[in-house]
């Protein structure tokens, strides 16, 4: 898989990804900052001028299913649909498959100036279109106020640091499950309209949900439980717990389901991904 970042924030969290051999990462931005593998795109003076601007960047090492990583504050989000352009245009496999996923990172609007919570509602509102039009495979929301909630504790300098390492892990254990044989599984195909989607981790002991975005009106939702073998063998009634905790999660228009993976880990992760069908809106005040 293909891990794309834009922009400081998009690149920051791609290089977290470096490290695994399953991903090839690529960093677009203006400035190299120590990343493995950079594409730059020539700076500009405004969110409109990065997309008027925009020249066709050298993709063609980016094969495959590929997921494009940005926040939408900054100036460079300009170039967001100009760059999916280029994927969708080119003839690449993962265009022709919809193997595109785009990771977008909501920012924190309680500090946020107004200009920059502008370019945000401009991006994401086009991202969820573009989603909800069958152009993305799926849309993940990640909110950094929600984030910065679940980690309760934050230094101010490891912040951004921390920030980035959970929904780096998040997302990749995510990836990691989707692509392991469960030892058991409700799991259905999703509908093909609920393409706007959120993670999530839940805590083993008491199975209490923690969203990285608050998903309105969700279709679907998926729990993926890892589980050493130890727990496996001693806990006779963790299938019933999860049937139970999953129904609870159901009801006439939400369908939740879950999967059991047996895992070397010292301890127990639950991780949930949510998905809708519905644009996700934005309070504007």
């Amino acid at each position: 898989m293909n891990i794309v970042g834009l922009g400081n924030a998009g690149c920051q969290i791609t290089s977290k990804f470096e490290i695994l051999p399953q991903y090839n990462t690529f960093c677009i931005d203006t400035q190299n900052k120590g990343y493995s593998t950079y594409i730059k795109v020539q700076p500009q003076n405004s969110h409109e001028d990065y997309e008027k601007n925009y020249q066709e960047l050298n993709l063609k090492n980016i094969t495959g299913p590929t997921t494009l990583i940005l926040c939408g504050s900054g100036d460079i989000s300009g170039v967001v649909l100009r760059l999916l352009e280029q994927i969708k245009n080119n003839e690449l496999e993962q265009v022709k498959n919809n193997e595109t996923t785009v990771l977008y990172v909501k920012p924190d609007m309680r500090t946020l100036p107004k200009e920059a919570a502008m370019k945000h509602r401009i991006t994401f509102g086009v991202l969820q279109q573009y989603a909800r039009s069958n152009l993305l495979n799926r849309l993940y929301v990640i909110d950094n106020q929600a984030v910065e909630e679940i980690l309760e504790q934050v230094s101010i300098a490891e912040y951004w640091n921390d920030m980035n390492n959970i929904i780096f892990s998040t997302f990749n254990m995510l990836n990691v499950f989707e692509n392991t044989e469960p030892l058991l599984t409700t799991f259905s195909n999703i509908n093909k309209t609920s393409k706007i989607a959120t993670l999530g981790v839940v805590s083993f002991g008491d199975f209490k949900e923690k969203l990285f975005y608050d998903l309105q009106k969700p279709r679907v939702k998926k729990y993926f439980f890892g589980v050493n073998k130890e727990t496996l063998d001693k806990e006779k009634d963790l299938l019933s717990k999860i049937r139970n905790f999953t129904h609870e999660g159901s009801d006439e228009n939400v369908s939740a389901n879950f999967a059991i993976y047996s895992t070397d880990y010292e301890h127990n992760y639950v991780y949930t991904a949510h998905y809708a069908s519905m644009i996700q809106e934005e309070n504007i005040s």
